[in-house]
């Protein structure tokens, strides 16, 4: 232990007596370790953390893939969705679990004391709580009692951090009562710290028993409605289960509930009626929850780790490189050492405390870089991609992250120069020493891999950032068939305000004609579908004059609008004419198509007068008439294909949920917020207004996830693009003052300059070929694993590569030409007398 000491004073003396190599050395790392840090703790919490409940590995996800006919609730896995009955008879009649609760989340709005505003609630199953483990931090949580009648308990419990932020943590919030979506619910209990929910990204501020769907959803019951899938459902295996086992046991309850679902189907064949029989519920783990946001996130934060981690070997490779050079201008001191007894093992360990210290050094400058990164990153992220529960707190496994990448880095790059410098052996090193002061050879080798290896993953990294950047460029220049400029969008929910139908119809009417006639407002229209925010919804159709079409053919997404919503947002007409305040309840139902529908359904034929319906079957009439049709528009992401989409008046529909007003003006539309505000107050004052922003905003928020992964990876691609100069500098800066004698010799033989340059050229080279013989397959691979993440560019495409190539050359030319220019400059005579 006293050596160990001695070491690590020795090594801060040593530190201590070269600033600047210190300097340099702990910024290059602190920079790495930062950036690592910061992405580590995104990857952390979107990718592997675990459910905060009790022994989350007990707890699996059902899934029963297949036929499904009806109404289906998902937000990316319709596997994941059950309906109520199927659900109560699985959790009655398993003998595999030790429980199984069901959960949906659902829009919330809530006031209390005068105030409303929108939150996030979930109808859990009474024994939800139990079953997770989460415990009460005061009151009481549901039970079983909360879960047998439909609408008998009127009752809430809030989530922690809704109780804090709301409330104040006030422990007389209980019995108060709250009113969510226009009905009054008790609060009974506030859930443990930290439990949000069971999906990553949604952190609900309420949970409500399963038992109130009827008053929490009013556009939709579905209680007692087999063919509604709409309940994520989990469970606890019992002890000593295996998961094949469980997968068993679950599966021989869930064939009968099969078969009393299938005895209310009527319209199927007996192919489909086996087909749907032979469905299977498959158990994965629900350890982190539902998975929606990791599978929709995976492959970028993935990318972007990958490439943040080549950022930190660059880093380690530069540091070896120093280490490199101060090893070999200390190989006398460490032959002295060695010729009165020092053992090699001895000397390598001296050399790795002084590295582990400055790696120490640079990891805790990193942490606070890291966490800069965090508290800059994180809010953004969770602001643009609508994701909650995303902290910028450092928690234990980020620390442990930190630190065990401080430690492998300064192993890493201290053990390959304590390795070299400790080599040769001491009577020789003396000899060298006594008769020249340049440096041998021994070390150059090494070096030059390490700077090979650093150009190899430099133009990984300029390759992945040229794709993400060709991405952004492509997306942006996308013709998404709407205008953006000028217009504001807002959303509001007046079936939570307890509007039935009617009133909404009247209430959306109302709004849309005083909006007009604001100050500087040229058109308003609405949509129940935010336009470009990631929401559809469809249903089977039935053309006229097509005939067998399966049912994914027969699938096509729908908007309920308003008159004026093609005008509003610049969508061109291309046949008929748009929906009218005529087109109202009791009318002839109509419907403007776009033109990708019109290509698929209506090959050859004028789609206006013609006729579909929505649903399938002998039964279904097309009963819509086809009134208008126009250009094909970006309706759910800016990367969408052109797919078929069908309009129709909102007027016209059995329920209108929530609806998305749109204001094109004059002028800077953020300017029109306060007035279009003012005007939905002055018919309903406590209706909220939310998600107000710009279309430009909404686009951009879109395409968030891309301008994210490429301002990144360019970020990365520059530091790395730096480090890798710094590297090739050093190199050859050492060449030249160990090469000073031989150039001296050349250039009194007569060499000229342009042969000098050129000999210090042909080092670079060598470097720079080595490292793109190996940095072009890597980049390849990345690129292909990457596939998914691009947009009109292709894995192998030879420009971006060319760039990356073009961009290492640029690099390596700046970075040799001080070297190069020294090297010329030698005075042959006092080349002569270097010794």
């Amino acid at each position: 232990m006293r050596a160990i000491w001695q070491d690590i004073r020795f090594g801060a003396r040593m530190l201590g007596k070269h600033p600047g190599f210190t300097a340099i050395a702990v910024l290059t790392l602190a920079l790495g370790i930062g950036a690592n840090t910061a992405i580590f703790s995104l990857v952390s919490q979107v990718l592997l953390r675990r459910l905060p409940v009790q022994n989350p590995d007990e707890l699996v996800l059902l899934r029963s893939p297949g036929l499904m006919t009806g109404h289906v609730w998902s937000d990316g896995d319709e596997a994941q969705s059950f309906s109520y009955p199927v659900y109560k008879g699985l959790r009655d009649s398993n003998s595999v679990f030790s429980g199984m609760l069901a959960r949906f989340v659902f829009p919330a709005t809530i006031a209390e004391h005068g105030q409303t505003e929108r939150g996030s609630g979930e109808l859990v199953s009474g024994n939800y709580f139990d079953v997770l483990g989460v415990r009460p931090a005061l009151g009481r949580l549901f039970m079983a009692e909360d879960d047998r009648v439909p609408s008998a308990q009127p009752v809430v419990v809030l989530s922690h951090a809704y109780w804090t932020h709301r409330f104040g943590g006030n422990a007389n919030v209980l019995n108060q009562s709250l009113l969510v979506n226009n009905t009054e619910l008790t609060i009974v209990g506030v859930a443990q710290a930290g439990f949000t929910g069971i999906q990553v990204g949604q952190s609900a501020d309420i949970f409500v028993p399963l038992m109130m769907k009827a008053q929490m959803t009013p556009e939709r019951n579905g209680l007692e409605e087999w063919n509604n899938y709409w309940l994520a459902v989990f469970a606890r295996r019992k002890p000593g289960l295996s998961m094949a086992q469980t997968q068993a046991g679950i599966n021989a309850a869930y064939r009968p509930l099969l078969q009393e679902q299938l005895a209310q189907i009527k319209s199927w064949g007996p192919e489909k009626r086996q087909k749907f029989l032979d469905k299977q519920i498959l158990l994965v783990s629900g350890a982190k929850g539902r998975t929606t946001l990791q599978h929709d996130s995976g492959e970028a934060l993935t990318a972007l780790f990958v490439m943040v981690a080549l950022v930190l070997l660059i880093a380690c490779s530069n540091v070896a490189n120093l280490l490199l050079a101060q090893g070999a201008a200390r190989q006398r001191e460490l032959a002295i050492r060695a010729a009165m007894g020092a053992s090699r093992g001895r000397m390598i360990r001296q050399l790795l405390a002084e590295s582990l210290l400055c790696a120490m050094a640079g990891g805790t400058l990193g942490l606070l870089i890291g966490v800069w990164l965090m508290n800059l990153l994180t809010p953004i992220v969770a602001a643009n991609l609508s994701i909650k529960g995303l902290s910028t707190h450092l928690d234990t496994g980020i620390l442990a992250f930190a630190a065990v990448a401080t430690i492998v880095s300064g192993i890493f790059f201290g053990l390959i120069p304590a390795w070299r410098v400790t080599r040769t052996a001491a009577g020789q090193t003396l000899k060298d020493q006594a008769t020249t002061t340049s440096v041998g050879t021994s070390h150059v080798g090494a070096r030059k891999i390490l700077v090979a290896a650093q150009v190899a993953f430099t133009l990984l990294l300029l390759a992945g950032s040229f794709l993400f950047a060709r991405t952004l460029s492509n997306l942006r220049n996308q013709n998404l068939g709407l205008r953006t400029e000028n217009v504001i969008a807002f959303t509001i929910s007046p079936i939570l305000n307890g509007y039935d139908t009617p009133r909404s119809i009247a209430l959306l009417d109302q709004l849309r004609a005083r909006m007009a006639a604001v100050p500087g407002v040229r058109a308003v229209g609405t949509s129940e579908l935010g336009t470009l925010t990631g929401s559809d919804m469809g249903s089977n159709i039935t053309a006229e004059g097509s005939k067998d079409l399966s049912a994914d053919d027969s699938h096509v997404n729908f908007d309920p609008i308003s008159p004026g919503y093609f005008a509003t947002l610049g969508v061109p007409l291309l046949a008929g004419r748009e929906f009218t305040d005529g087109d109202g309840p009791g009318k002839t139902k109509v419907a403007v198509i776009s033109e990708a529908m019109a290509k698929k359904y209506f090959v050859g034929r004028n789609p206006i007068g013609l006729h579909f319906a929505f649903g399938g079957g002998n039964d279904v009439k097309p009963n819509i008439e086809i009134v208008g049709m126009v250009k094909n528009v970006k309706q759910s992401h800016v990367r969408d294909g052109d797919v078929p989409f069908i309009y129709v008046p909102y007027a016209q529909g059995s329920t209108i949920r929530e609806m998305t007003f749109y204001a094109y003006t004059q002028q800077d539309p953020l300017l029109a917020v306060s007035a279009l505000r003012s005007t939905v107050r002055e018919l309903d004052a406590n209706l909220p207004i939310f998600d107000i922003k710009t279309m430009e905003r909404v686009v951009d928020q879109d395409l968030f996830g891309e301008r994210m992964v490429a301002a990144l990876s360019a970020s990365f691609g520059t530091l790395a693009a730096l480090l890798a100069a710094m590297g090739i500098y050093g190199v050859l800066a050492y060449l030249v003052v160990q090469r000073t004698r031989e150039i001296g010799i050349r250039m009194a033989l007569g060499a000229e300059t342009a042969q000098v340059r050129l000999l210090i050229m042909k080092e670079v080279g060598s470097m720079v070929l080595l490292g793109v013989a190996v940095g072009l397959p890597l980049s390849y691979g990345l690129a292909r694993f990457s596939e998914s993440l691009l947009f009109g560019v292709r894995a192998g495409d030879p420009m971006v590569y060319a760039l990356g190539l073009g961009l290492i050359a640029l690099i390596a030319l700046a970075a040799c030409y001080i070297p190069a220019r020294r090297a010329t400059r030698v005075d042959p005579l006092v080349a002569l007398r270097y010794e």
